[in-house]
């Protein structure tokens, strides 16, 4: 055993030392010593860091044909490093509808922990900024040249990803405000978000003629305290989100707007810690060029300044921008926000006697609005004094209401919200059997479904439970329109508080019922909230009068191991926590046991299919 050993350890090293490999990268290590330190800055450095990736793409390339022993074993070990991260790094996703509910799930601060980490970091980098530098000046001597192309290397490829990173992520920001915000169009959108990008680039580029690296250092700084000022809101009763970090993570649960603003704190400490480290002692606040002092890292000072720059206005303005533009769309499209009424009136005969009675009105919680025009889909909630045959064919879902209906009772501010609340009711029973019947199979019965959360901003549409989701097919993110068209904030809102005072999360729609049958049901819960039944919450028994239709409620908890799902390597399922009512075929008569998830199971894919919209990632295919 003894002889064993040094035999087999001295042939693995004279397979890996003795081959082509090891004569290439000799002849380089040679070339860039003797003929390296002859240069008087990195910019002769240039065809040394861009011959070494020349260098391992050949090899990998030549390793697929010819025996190449040491290029096989690195690929292989950097494989297996990127897998292992990615185990320990991959995010599985769920919603938590009641946070507040015990058994409480313990909160998500692993990126707390990581900015507490960066913090110390920076700080230390800060007290002996240059630090980086002074390494990279140091191996610039006869011996340790090769590994001081390989420092540089690596410092260039991490400010080259960092400007890639933040002028796409600069761009988007600018776009997104412009094209939602003043709603602009083709060439002029291009033009204003082209113009804005050179407004910006030359005030970057005074801010660093005037004052230089330490200006941006101090633009960062700001940067990272930012995020506590302006930060990404939340709706008070809003959905939490669930996070489990890796295969075998436990699931926690934190708000959105939360997770961006520590996201945002960990970027501008990264972006610091970055520019502390590379920038020189005795910054001179120009761009090297021709009138600057002689550097020997005229190349690296401008990727680096560069790099700070984009880094700093991302981080501040464009973060502004784009958190601004987050909380105004939220707060416009999010069901949770509560919303004000809004009674419409064309002038006439009917708005006159409105007028009169506007105080009465305005006390019930409503807000009335006379104008010549046709309110929007998004603008009113009730329409008074438009005679049918003079409504356009444009979409204006509103009812019309004669004022009789209500200024002769004594709360017409109830009223008001009756009506309201039952055109809703009918409108949402029409687009939601719309929706499903755009999910619906046209042949057999499988006992597969669909899941309907409207009221939720964070899912995007339809999901379903069926074999679309197997590894042979990618599953599809949603089916026929999104919500935000179908319903509308409005009508949205209307089914927000419909299944928030019915304490049901979410809808699941069997293939096998037929829709007057759903309809029947929608009636059903419908008409609990607008005569305000006590008690608030739905019970299984409140539909028993429904034919042909079973309907069982069913609580889905947090797993904290999960279930197997689809690339388990990936991501996990049921980190969830919700209250689904599930309307299925009544079976208790057929032998068939296909059927809806019964109580002892639980599924949520379609919140992982939902949220791939917000936090997407390709699809893994083993």
């Amino acid at each position: 055993m003894a002889r064993t050993l040094p035999g087999t350890f001295l042939g693995t090293l004279r397979r890996y030392l003795i081959g082509p490999e090891m004569l290439v990268l000799a002849s380089t290590a040679l070339l860039i010593e003797l003929i390296g330190p002859t240069s008087k800055s990195d910019v002769d450095d240039i065809p040394w860091v861009v011959l070494l990736p020349l260098l391992l793409v050949l090899a990998c390339s030549m390793a697929r044909y010819q025996h190449l022993p040491l290029t096989r074993s690195l690929v292989v070990w950097a494989a297996g490093a990127v897998r292992r991260l990615r185990l320990k790094l991959v995010v599985s996703l769920g919603l938590d509808f009641h946070p507040e509910r015990a058994p409480r799930l313990p909160p998500f601060i692993a990126l707390r922990k990581a900015v507490f980490v960066m913090f110390l970091v920076a700080a230390v980098l800060l007290a002996g900024r240059g630090v980086g530098r002074d390494v990279l000046e140091a191996t610039r001597v006869q011996g340790l040249y090769t590994v001081h192309v390989l420092a540089m290397s690596v410092t260039w490829l991490a400010l080259l990803l960092g400007v890639v990173l933040a002028v796409p992520a600069n761009l988007l920001a600018i776009l997104e405000v412009v094209k939602r915000r003043f709603g602009l169009e083709g060439f002029t959108r291009l033009a204003v978000v082209a113009g804005t990008a050179l407004v910006v680039g030359a005030f970057l580029l005074v801010l660093h003629d005037k004052a230089g690296l330490r200006g941006c250092l101090g633009v960062l700084a700001f940067a990272c305290v930012l995020p506590s000022v302006v930060h990404p809101v939340d709706p008070p009763r809003g959905q939490w989100l669930n996070i489990a970090m890796g295969r075998g993570g436990r699931p926690r649960t934190i708000r959105l707007g939360e997770l961006i603003g520590d996201g945002y704190r960990l970027l501008s400490l990264v972006a610091f810690s970055v520019v502390a480290l590379l920038m020189p002692r005795a910054d001179g606040g120009a761009f090297p060029g021709a009138d600057a002092p002689a550097t020997p890292f005229p190349v690296t000072d401008l990727l680096l300044s560069t790099f700070g720059w984009i880094s700093a206005w991302l981080l501040t303005g464009g973060a502004c921008l784009a958190v601004g533009e987050f909380n105004r769309r939220r707060r416009l499209h999010d069901p949770a926000y509560p919303r004000s009424r809004v009674l419409w009136a064309v002038p006439g005969p009917e708005a006159t006697a409105l007028e009169t009675e506007r105080a009465s009105i305005e006390r019930a919680g409503w807000r009335l609005v006379v104008s010549d025009d046709l309110p929007g889909p998004e603008d009113a909630d009730l329409l008074v004094g438009v005679p049918a045959g003079l409504v356009p064919p444009n979409r204006v879902p509103l009812t019309r209401v004669p004022p009789a209906m209500f200024l002769v009772d004594q709360d017409p501010g109830g009223l008001l919200v009756e009506a309201e609340e039952r055109d809703k009711a009918e409108r949402a029973t029409v687009a939601i059997e719309r929706l499903l019947d755009a999910t619906r199979p046209r042949m057999g019965d499988h006992g597969e479904g669909t899941f309907l959360v409207p009221h939720c901003w964070l899912v995007v549409g339809l999901t379903r439970d069926d074999e679309r989701g197997t590894l042979e097919r990618s599953p599809v993110l949603t089916f026929g329109q999104p919500f935000r068209i179908a319903f509308g904030t409005r009508l949205r809102r209307f089914l927000y508080e419909v299944m928030s005072r019915a304490d049901i999360d979410v809808l699941y729609v069997e293939d096998a019922v037929t829709p007057e049958q759903v309809t029947e049901v929608l009636e059903l819960l419908f008409e609990r909230h607008i005569g305000r039944v006590s008690p608030s919450a739905v019970a299984e028994h409140d539909f028993v009068g429904v034919t042909g239709v079973r309907v069982v409620i069913h609580e889905v908890d947090p797993e904290g191991e999960g279930i197997e799902g689809v690339d388990t390597q990936v991501t996990r399922n049921a980190i969830s926590r919700a209250r689904i009512l599930i309307i299925g075929r009544d079976r208790r008569d057929d032998d068939d046991d296909d059927g809806p998830p019964s109580d002892g199971e639980s599924s949520d894919l379609w919140l992982e299919e939902a949220l791939k919209g917000i936090f997407p990632r390709p699809v893994t295919h083993r």
